[in-house]
């Protein structure tokens, strides 16, 4: 999987807010341990959120690793231990981070997934909650709000980010 997002902000703020604990609490998460150097612990605990209809999002739960491959303002990798129960899952993620002009194009890739039928669903779970995760990186940076027990996909980011124009 590959989903990509401007956001207006530099490399190195949205590299911070990828690494730092506490960052990662303000924009994303329920919780947060960051030791932030190739080889250092990471540990993420998401919220539960809903969609307005009610509906329940999918999200990750927590999730523990290391973080394997940091460029300060280029790039941050994640690998996570196998879920519990479920170990089709790939557990790296990769967020390569570049300049474009006064903004950075951020681009996520998760690869790795199972083929075939059976892993649809799981594809379509991971993908609906990295979007989320992107949405709300974008939102917050470009605009400081914060909306961490929504749900939110990448257009919805990018129509709240325009109205604070």
């Amino acid at each position: 999987m590959r989903l990509a997002v401007l956001i207006r902000a530099k490399p190195d703020v949205v590299y911070k807010a990828l690494t730092s604990a506490r960052e990662l609490t303000r924009w994303w998460l329920l919780g947060a341990e960051t030791d932030a150097r190739n080889a250092g612990r990471v540990r993420m605990v998401w919220p539960r959120v809903r969609r307005s209809d009610g509906s329940r999002c999918d999200g990750f739960g927590e999730r523990e690793g290391v973080f394997v491959d940091l460029e300060p303002g280029r790039k941050v990798a994640w690998l996570f231990k196998p879920v519990r129960g479920d170990r089709r899952a790939p557990p790296l993620v990769s967020v390569f981070v570049g300049a474009k002009g006064a903004a950075s194009e951020v681009v996520l890739v998760h690869a790795g997934f199972p083929s075939g039928p059976s892993a649809d669903e799981l594809y379509r779970g991971y993908a609906r909650a990295w979007e989320d995760g992107l949405a709300k990186l974008k939102l917050y940076l470009e605009t400081g709000r914060t909306c961490k027990m929504e749900c939110l996909d990448l257009e919805a980011a990018r129509i709240l980010s325009r109205s604070r124009r």
